[in-house]
């Protein structure tokens, strides 16, 4: 009996002509029928073999809670790796006009990749693997950098009780679990965000109070006004995002197959 990963190179090509055409619901139904035949480490070998480019315009085409083979099964390094062209289609214009707009997209995609199952190991190593690189460290700051008020509150109780502290904010935002399951899987690189978030930081270090004409007050609703040691904007991360994707460009003009041929012929 032939050894069926023999096909993996060609399912590969396939999902990448997949992509490339624009066609990301069929490149899923690709992952589907490779996962049925040959198993789902397969598949993580197929994603593996992609350019990075690829898998982000794949990954990035199921943000927003939409089912995702790719989103399930992707590597947390081939994630990483990824992950340094999502910002590739942004233009300055576009972040200078939509900042929000683009940080939700970011979210959307980040959020969505490390909470796509219930792993907790498995969202702990794509986020070292995401961290261990200065685009997802970047990526990851641009996201706290749309709650830092949140994100000084958050850091002043991890440096007062450690990273399994209640994380209580005085808002429920969205980033709160994001940047707790940061900070408790990946210490280190939760400091490596901080720093690239709040430049004048020094990790180990607490700069973080709340400012001199604040008042506690219980009944307040108020969030304590942190000194938040010349925190980056939102706009200001994302260009720097935009400016590291790498300059490697897609070269679509190989010679494609034809995409109704049978890859596991």
């Amino acid at each position: 009996m032939p050894d069926q990963k023999t096909n993996l190179p060609a399912i590969s090509r396939q999902i990448t002509e997949l992509v490339l055409a624009g066609s990301p619901n069929h490149a899923e139904e690709t992952l589907s029928e490779a996962a049925e035949q040959l198993g789902d480490l397969a598949v993580v070998e197929v994603l593996d073999a992609l350019e990075p480019q690829v898998a982000s315009m794949h990954l990035s085409a199921f943000d927003g809670g939409k089912l995702s083979l790719a989103t399930l099964l992707v590597s947390p390094k081939a994630w990483a790796q990824s992950l340094a062209f999502f910002a590739a289609p942004w233009s300055e214009d576009m972040i200078e006009d939509e900042p929000e707009l683009l940080a939700e997209s970011l979210f959307a995609h980040i959020h969505g990749v490390l909470f796509a199952s219930d792993d907790q190991d498995r969202c702990a190593a794509l986020i070292h693997e995401a961290l261990a690189t200065d685009w997802g460290t970047t990526a990851f700051a641009a996201l706290f950098s749309t709650a830092a008020e949140e994100i000084a509150e958050i850091a002043v109780d991890i440096h007062d009780r450690g990273p399994y502290s209640s994380g209580q904010t005085s808002s429920d935002h969205d980033i709160v679990p994001l940047a707790l399951a940061v900070a408790r899987s990946d210490p280190e690189g939760w400091d490596r965000v901080l720093f690239e978030l709040f430049p004048n930081w020094q990790p180990g270090e607490n700069p973080f109070s709340a400012s001199e004409d604040y008042e506690e007050d219980e009944e307040s609703d108020e969030a304590a006004e942190y000194e938040h040691a010349g925190s980056r904007s939102t706009q200001e991360m994302l260009l720097r995002l935009r400016k590291q994707v790498p300059s490697r460009q897609i070269d679509t003009r190989s010679n494609r197959p034809s995409l109704g041929e049978d890859i596991f012929a």
